[in-house]
């Protein structure tokens, strides 16, 4: 967030304004009224309007808060739902930053894996933890590349990066509006689902078979195993819900090891014990 930021009232003079532009760029101004924040006056705004106006008359009433505290995608959704051009950061109710859209897109370049596009897997913990709060169904599905590194050794390390960014491609081709999927780390993928164990297999099944049927760089043969864990409903107390998510990733990451050793494209924890589902 930016930090340094200034308040104007709403019958302060846009040409006063300009000059404190002109004297360092803000990109916003959170304009207030009888100690109320009643609106934004933008970077745009200014521009657009006459020098003779006040605030009151160029400002835009499309703004919202976010926690301080609160995630990076937390930003984005609300920039994606509506109109807004700043986000004013609250914390313990006081004002104490701005987020802007230009921001916000710089940041989230860090969240993202620059080779597939993808998000990281922390985008997986946020989506996970909203489904875990409003206590919805939830299962996670690990997909792991079979012999990945005798690709890399026989092929070399840019086929085995291409093949990863086309795997990457196809997940997300068939994701659906409420499932998501993120890079986990090397060949791993992870993806979340609002979905009981066994609709999650069917899902993974789906996205098993959209993986068999691509072919991928040089015609190289890709195998992918995967591990499918549910989130149990006594679950649904824990204070420390990061820690629910991640173990139930370690979880599903130990069912797609189970089922490489296995020989079988899933396996499927159940009541944390795996069970391998033959494909």
């Amino acid at each position: 967030m930016i930090r340094k930021f200034i308040i104007v009232d709403v019958l302060d003079g846009l040409r006063y304004i300009q000059s404190l532009v002109s004297e360092d760029r803000f990109d916003g101004f959170p304009v207030m009224e009888e100690n109320q924040v009643v609106g934004v006056l933008t970077y745009r705004n200014l521009l657009q309007s006459h020098p003779n106006r006040i605030a009151a008359d160029a400002m835009t009433d499309q703004f919202a808060y976010i926690d301080a505290y609160s995630s990076v995608w937390k930003a984005k959704e609300i920039f994606d739902s509506s109109n807004t051009e700043l986000l004013l950061v609250q914390d313990n109710k006081q004002l104490v930053g701005i987020v802007t859209k230009a921001l916000l897109e710089g940041e989230l370049g860090k969240h993202f894996d620059l080779l597939t596009g993808l998000p990281k897997s922390d985008f997986i913990y946020y989506r996970a933890i909203r489904l875990i709060e409003s206590n919805q169904e939830m299962s996670l599905a690990f997909f792991d590349v079979n012999n990945f590194g005798i690709i890399d050794k026989e092929y070399g390390h840019i086929a085995g990066d291409i093949v990863l960014k086309e795997l990457g491609t196809v997940l997300t081709d068939n994701m659906t509006d409420e499932t998501y999927v993120a890079r986990f780390g090397g060949d791993e993928f992870l993806v979340l689902t609002p979905y009981d164990a066994d609709q999650c297999h069917r899902f993974a099944q789906t996205l098993l078979q959209a993986i068999s049927q691509h072919t991928f760089h040089n015609n190289i043969p890709i195998t992918v195993s995967a591990g499918i864990v549910e989130r149990k409903e006594s679950q649904v107390n824990s204070k420390n819900i990061f820690r629910i998510v991640s173990n139930l990733i370690n979880l599903a990451s130990l069912a797609s090891t189970r089922a490489k050793k296995d020989k079988c494209e899933l396996s499927i924890v159940t009541n944390y014990t795996t069970g391998t589902v033959a494909g």
